[in-house]
């Protein structure tokens, strides 16, 4: 009986170590990611091109055209700090959110979302686990969703339900 005992014991120690490491290796390790532009990519227009522009959004089309988007991370609650720019890029395959110069505090379990303002995480679009917490990174939008709609973008962090840091998206060609 004591062996069992102690083969029990030791399986329980083994569990609680690796869920200690799972949450809290990630204070202590940085991943970076330095992705290029998602492949054919198409540049934004140049301010001389935007009158093309006026012209194209009178015709109807059966999916929202496509808004070029960008903003600035901001830090989340308590401790997780955030920085970084965001910007949309438009691809054969569809549109991205490109984080540029992103970093941010490293935690078990992240994930980008799309939100509309004033939303819970839980209603809004998951992007995918988060690639990295520091470098340039790109997240495929789902064909269906409106950046102006889905504006806020959020890190977050399953595991502790905390918001490690959002960004606001906002038109850039008006």
């Amino acid at each position: 009986m004591k062996t069992r005992t102690k083969i029990i014991i030791g399986i329980i120690g083994i569990a609680i170590i690796a869920i200690a490491w799972w949450l809290i290796s990630p204070l202590f390790l940085t991943e970076t990611v330095d992705e290029g532009l998602p492949p054919t990519a198409v540049e934004s227009p140049a301010p001389e091109e935007e009158e093309s522009d006026q012209e194209t959004s009178e015709t109807p089309e059966a999916q929202p055209s496509p808004t070029e988007v960008a903003g600035v991370f901001m830090d989340g609650e308590k401790n997780y700090e955030t920085t970084g720019m965001i910007r949309s890029v438009e691809a054969e395959d569809g549109t991205y959110l490109r984080f540029e110069e992103f970093e941010t505090t490293n935690g078990p379990d992240l994930f980008v979302y799309l939100t509309k303002p004033g939303v819970e995480v839980s209603e809004g679009i998951r992007l995918g686990a988060l690639k990295g917490n520091t470098g340039n990174q790109n997240y495929l939008v789902p064909a269906d969703v409106d950046l102006t709609e889905y504006s806020t973008v959020v890190i977050w962090c399953r595991a502790f339900s905390a918001t490690f840091g959002t960004g606001e998206l906002s038109t850039t060609s008006e």
